[in-house]
C-alpha cells in the first residue's frame, strides 16, 4: 500500500521546509569547503546573514547563534582577519590530526582510525550509486564534511517537490543518521578542545551539530 503524506505537513509547508533546509546545508558546506573569503567575512560583519541567524536561533538554536555572531564581532577590528581567520582553518582542518579537528569521517572511525579509511570508501561507493562526482578543483577525500553537508542540500532540494514525502524523510533520516552523526559530534568535540585564536570554528561547528540534530528530529518524526 502507498504511504500516505503525513497530514501534518502540507506540500507547501513541506516545500517551504526543504528549501530552506537546502540553502542552511549549502551554507554550512560552503563554510567547511574552503576558508572564509574577505568579502564572505566583510559581508557577515554587515550584518548580511540575520535572516538565516534569525531562523536558527526561531528553531530552538539561539544559544549557538549568539556564540557565532559574537564570535564573528570578535573579529571586526582584527586587522586582516580572513587571514586570521584562514590560519585557523588550517591549523584545525589541514594540519595537525591531533592538535586539530580534521573533517573527515575516517579520522573518528575507532576500528580503522586512518584517511582513506572505510568511511572514504563507503562515500566513494555512495557517490557512485547517486552518479554524482566530486568536482576536480576540491582536491578531498570523498568523506570530507562538506561533502555530506553539499549532499544533504542536494537531497532537501530535490525532495522538495515529492509526493512521497514519509519515504524522502525517511531516507534523509537515515542518512543524517548513519552518514553524519555516526561522528559528526567527535568531530565537534574535537573542535572545542583544539585552540585557534578565534572562536569562529569552534561556535560554527556547536551550530553545525545543534542543526543537525534538530533536522535529524524533524524528518525522523515526519515518518512516525
Amino acid at each position: 500500500m502507498a504511504e500516505v503524506p503525513d497530514p501534518a505537513l502540507s506540500a507547501v509547508e513541506w516545500e517551504q521546509s526543504s528549501r530552506s533546509r537546502s540553502l542552511v546545508y549549502g551554507w554550512f558546506s560552503t563554510l567547511y569547503a574552503a576558508e572564509v573569503s574577505r568579502p564572505m567575512l566583510k559581508a557577515y560583519l554587515a550584518g548580511e546573514a540575520a535572516s538565516l541567524f534569525d531562523c536558527l536561533a526561531d528553531a530552538g538554536m539561539g544559544a549557538d547563534v549568539g556564540r557565532l555572531k559574537i564570535a564573528i564581532d570578535a573579529l571586526r577590528d582584527v586587522p586582516h582577519a580572513h587571514l586570521e581567520l584562514a590560519a585557523d582553518f588550517a591549523q584545525l582542518f589541514l594540519l595537525d590530526a591531533e592538535a586539530g579537528a580534521l573533517p573527515y569521517a575516517s579520522a573518528y572511525d575507532k576500528e580503522h582510525l586512518q584517511l582513506y579509511g572505510p568511511a572514504e570508501a563507503r562515500m566513494r561507493a555512495f557517490l557512485v550509486t547517486e552518479l554524482l562526482v566530486v568536482r576536480d578543483e576540491f582536491k578531498e577525500p570523498a568523506d570530507h564534511l562538506a561533502i555530506y553537508l553539499s549532499l544533504m542540500a542536494r537531497f532537501a532540494e530535490q525532495d522538495a517537490s515529492t509526493d512521497n514525502r514519509p519515504l524522502a524523510a525517511r531516507n534523509q533520516a537515515d542518512f543524517l543518521q548513519q552518514a553524519l552523526l555516526s561522528w559528526l559530534p567527535s568531530f565537534v568535540s574535537r573542535n572545542m578542545q583544539a585552540s585557534p585564536r578565534f572562536d569562529f570554528y569552534p561556535a560554527l561547528a556547536a551550530l553545525l551539530v545543534g542543526f543537525v540534530e534538530h533536522d535529524a528530529r524533524f524528518v525522523r518524526e515526519l515518518t512516525e
